[in-house]
């Protein structure tokens, strides 16, 4: 039997904190959207971030649950705002 799920896999898998993770999972794929629009490679995006080149790439692979929920979002705006 096939069962659809809901719009947050997190919750899905029963995951305690699910609507942070689900929050923190599509800001890492703007972040990503953005470095692949412009073509950036880690180490472009990850200083016009202000971040290491290291935690960029293993929020890329999906390595985010440390992230805090705040530095990703200011490291969207930074990055935002310096390709604007």
């Amino acid at each position: 039997m096939i069962e659809e799920g809901s719009k947050n896999l997190y919750a899905d898998l029963d995951c305690a904190d699910a609507d942070v993770m689900q929050r923190k999972a599509m800001l890492v794929m703007r972040i990503s959207d953005v470095v692949s629009a412009k073509a950036l490679g880690l180490a472009q995006a990850s200083a016009l971030m202000g971040i290491e080149a290291f935690c960029l790439e293993a929020w890329l692979k999906g390595h985010f649950r440390d992230a805090d929920e705040t530095v990703l979002h200011a490291c969207l705006h930074r990055l935002e705002v310096q390709l604007h």
